[in-house]
């Protein structure tokens, strides 16, 4: 029975072949979106999977109540959290600290020097939580004693190639001298933990170095990525309710303003995109919202692929009636009939599933591009993928063949055979619900991709309250270059092309470290934690911010040197209506009063996508780690070759890199812009789908009014004439299309701004323009087989039939 089905199958493909090469192209290009994006679903969901303990480990991130009401979460704990929790809780059977270095480190060995990066300073219990795969070393003692790291294989084949490692010295950071006791394996890509070299937690305590890094080890530094390994049986939430007790206890200051809570490891790759920094542990961190919109598009790609199928089966009905009838009449049931037909759509979901295969190989290196991933298709080694894979074709062949396969078994064996359907049963509002559809999910994509892509601009050129072009950013070393950096910027101001130039520690595109302050006359209660950035003199100058009030700092004003500079947020935060002449504390051990003598005008520190923040700026002629530089517009090839002369003069050992600050915004907003892109793609898929089966639907349509069309032009009628007349009622069918995906384009796409602290509006322009595209492709693709009907002989369209 089923060869029969088979044969019949194959039959009907070869005898219509460019209807069935239509239904094909259409199942397989679904098919084919469907795939990559369940490699992608896939993926995304087996990060971290490969640790053993992985039900047990969890991150503590913190709940942060701003001054002024504003809530945030973060991953930085203090260095000391750790270890406490495990001294004062047996349900936490171990805890490991991860400080992953800001910026790449220069690390040498002998005369070889290269910038690495995923340094993370880490405790002896690494190894012991995690499964990452360790070739030589103890697993227990590798990262206890100080001044040690572990290297990957990548990592010990740069500096030392075919020879053993393992006691080998490697020079770090502050001169660090780094003896490597252990080999790994590069961590895998679906680990939302990467790193080159892991260096001991206990370097930050060697007698040499701890107070360069006594920051690492203190209460008040939020600094470290912390995870506990909870014991076998331990509830986690019982373990969080004993939090705000651990508070009061080391943290009672920040008791009423830190709130630590339990994240499940498998939830941190794609449950933390509300994390500032968590970019510093996973610089491709998932989004759990990605995987939700990319996996709502493969369910509407593949069911705009199986509407074309649908639509061209029922509008071919009436060609099949005297073979059903026929069927009919010498015994065949319904239910034979329909499964018939089931075969055949299950021959050509099959016939597409292989060629989408082909397809997904082909198209996988673009689409890792596009994600950022390392994706492989391999389904006869990845069990789940296959089945995915069957269950699709087993999804479009029921999708696509169920509807068509009841409406073709329905009809009367007589009326069949007397051809009676060739008129009377058209399926029109069925087919035309089908084109709505169709077209209603591919102007939603379309609505979708201008949101994003409209969002993404107004985040990229967004006025961030400073001059952001044309300023390049020097990283300075912990070397010479520090004690003559006075004497290095004045070498660059030499120059012509150099505007201006200014050190910091922190600042827009770098960040700032926060300090808490403490406004005069105020509690000690009333202390809380501000981004703080040490600055020279002419740091407002070089990145052009602007003063609201009051003065900029003034090399001519002695007292300067216990000034501050405040942004309206923080003015506002302290309550402050004329800010200027007011003191504040900063710091806690020996805290430094300042004066206020100017307020500037608002800036982001960060990306548009967190409210800006309150910054305190004060001077500082040791506490940067920045040179920001200003360049005129002009000949900038010849002003950077002058900046790396000028660096090589001062600085020997660190090689000169720069970046302009424009460039580190727009790395930012990456994740929009896959999400731009992805969405266009899948959007130009969707449509093209929808085009090809209206493509298929208008041929039908002109071969049925064949006759009809060769009277009309004998009469006289024209060109444009017949083309309007073929055209017009699928164009009205996309209008329709269009009032039915504008309101929930809206709403979707709204739901979806709402993550962002500065948005766009959705205005009438978008509507129009998405809805513009689909008419236009839509007119289009009909016209051509209208136009091809209306040019043909009127003669040999009267004998049609």
């Amino acid at each position: 029975m089923f060869r029969n089905y088979l044969k019949i199958a194959l039959r009907q493909a070869l005898k219509h072949k460019s209807y069935s090469l239509i239904n094909v192209l259409g199942l397989a290009v679904g098919i084919t979106c469907c795939l990559l994006i369940l490699l992608y679903v896939q993926n995304e969901l087996a990060f971290d999977d490969f640790h053993g303990k992985r039900a047990r480990i969890y991150r503590i991130n913190k709940i942060v109540h701003e001054e002024g009401g504003e809530v945030t979460h973060t991953a930085e704990m203090p260095g000391n959290f750790a270890p406490a929790l495990v001294q004062d809780y047996p349900e936490v059977e171990s805890a490991v600290r991860l400080r992953p270095w800001w910026d790449e480190m220069l690390v040498s060995y002998g005369e070889k020097k290269l910038k690495i990066n995923h340094v993370v300073f880490t405790d002896s219990t690494f190894f012991d939580i995690f499964d990452f795969e360790l070739v030589a070393g103890d697993r227990r003692q590798v990262l206890r004693a100080p001044l040690t790291a572990v290297i990957t294989e990548e990592t010990a084949q740069q500096f030392f190639g075919e020879a053993d490692p393992i006691g080998q010295v490697l020079v770090g950071l502050f001169d660090m001298p780094l003896t490597v006791t252990g080999i790994a394996k590069k961590p895998p890509m679906r680990s939302h933990i990467q790193f080159n070299i892991l260096i001991s937690w206990s370097t930050s305590t060697n007698s040499a170095y701890a107070e360069r890094f006594s920051w690492m080890n203190r209460w008040i530094t939020q600094t470290a990525f912390t995870y506990a390994l909870l014991a076998p049986g331990a509830e986690p939430q019982a373990l969080a309710a004993k939090f705000p007790a651990f508070m009061q206890k080391y943290m009672a200051r920040w008791a009423d303003k830190y709130f630590p809570y339990l994240q499940p490891l498998a939830d941190v790759h794609l449950k933390a995109a509300n994390i500032p920094l968590q970019f510093q542990m996973n610089s491709n961190a998932g989004n759990i919202q990605t995987v939700y919109v990319l996996a709502i598009i493969a369910v509407l790609v593949l069911i705009i692929a199986c509407i074309n199928y649908m639509n061209l089966a029922t509008a071919r009905a009436a060609r099949r009636a005297a073979e059903i009838g026929l069927r009919k009449a010498v015994g065949a049931e319904q239910r034979q009939l329909i499964w018939q037909f089931l075969g055949e759509a299950f021959a050509l979901a099959l016939l597409a599933l292989m060629l989408a295969a082909v397809l997904v190989e082909l198209l996988l290196p673009a689409f890792n591009r596009l994600t950022l991933r390392a994706l492989v298709f391999e389904p006869l080694v990845n069990p789940a993928l296959l089945i995915g894979m069957l269950g699709v074709a087993l999804f479009v062949g029921l999708a696509a063949g169920s509807y068509p396969a009841f409406v073709l078994s329905s009809f009367q064996p007589i009326a069949a055979l007397k051809n009676g359907y060739t008129s009377r049963w058209q399926g029109v509002r069925s087919r035309k619900m089908l084109v709505v559809t169709q077209f209603c999910f591919s102007i939603f994509l379309i609505i979708a991709t201008l949101v994003v892509y409209r969002q993404r601009d107004f985040m990229r050129t967004k006025n961030l309250g400073f001059e952001r072009e044309h300023v390049v950013m020097l990283a300075i070393p912990s070397s010479t270059l520090r004690t003559q950096a006075h004497a290095f910027k004045t070498e660059l101001l030499r120059h012509p092309n150099i505007i201006s130039a200014a050190y910091a520690s922190g600042g827009p595109g770098i960040g700032a470290m926060g300090f808490d302050i403490l406004p005069e006359g105020r509690p000690l209660s009333a202390r809380f934690a501000v981004p703080t950035v040490g600055v020279d003199f002419d740091f407002a100058k070089t990145l052009g911010l602007e003063i609201a009030s009051g003065r900029d700092f003034n090399t001519t004003f002695s007292t300067d040197s216990s000034a501050v500079l405040i942004n309206e947020t923080l003015a506002r935060q302290l309550g402050w209506a004329t800010p200027i002449g007011k003191r504040l504390a900063l710091g806690t051990d020996n805290p430094q009063t300042l004066t206020v003598i100017g307020v500037v005008k608002d800036f982001h520190i960060r990306s548009v996508h967190q409210k800006i923040e309150p910054v305190l700026l004060y001077i500082t002629d040791r506490r940067f780690n920045h040179l920001s530089v200003k360049l005129a517009g002009n000949d900038l090839p010849e002003t950077l070759q002058f900046l790396a002369a000028t660096w090589a003069r001062f600085e020997t050992r660190h090689p000169f890199e720069y970046k302009f600050l424009d460039q580190t915004f727009e790395q930012y907003y990456l994740s929009e812009e896959r999400l731009t892109q992805t969405l266009g793609v899948f959007a130009v898929l969707a449509i093209a789908i929808a085009c090809l089966g209206l493509f298929g639907l208008a041929a039908y349509v002109a071969e049925q009014r064949t006759k009809e069309i060769g009277i009309r032009k004998v009469l006289g009628a024209s060109l444009a004439g017949i083309v309007s007349l073929l055209s017009k009622d699928f164009v009205k069918l996309v209008l329709l299309a269009n009032m039915l995906a504008w309101p929930i384009g809206w709403y979707a796409m709204n739901r979806w701004l709402q993550n962002f602290s500065y948005r766009i509006e959705i205005g009438w322009g978008i509507f129009a323009l998405a809805g513009g595209l689909a008419v236009v492709i839509a007119l289009l693709t009909v016209s051509m087989q209208a136009i091809k009907a209306a040019l043909a002989n009127p003669v040999e369209a009267l004998r049609y039939e």
